[in-house]
């Protein structure tokens, strides 16, 4: 299954050194595997993942997580702005 997920960031720079760059040992355990995470060409803060997750509610619950929670938040994301789709592979 893979999640789409779409965001806005205060700044690219940042949630590069802390989201994408940053310790994603507690991502990997819960078993989320990034495939894909960028910006759009003209608006860096405009970010686009892509995530290969194990289930539906996986990065719900990755995000339960205390440590999880910070470096979200750390990283700059824009909470209100963000919009994930589970696709299911075929």
């Amino acid at each position: 299954m893979k999640l789409i997920l779409n965001m806005e960031v205060e700044d690219w720079d940042t949630f590069n050194k802390v989201y994408v760059l940053g310790d994603n040992s507690n991502r990997e355990n819960a078993g989320i595997k990034k495939i894909f995470i960028g910006h759009e060409e003209d608006k860096p803060t405009k970010v686009h993942a892509i995530f290969d997750i194990p289930h539906t509610n996986a990065m719900r619950e990755y995000m339960d997580n205390p440590e999880a929670k910070k470096m979200a938040q750390e990283s700059g994301i824009k909470f209100e702005t963000l919009f994930g789709v589970n696709c299911k592979d075929q």
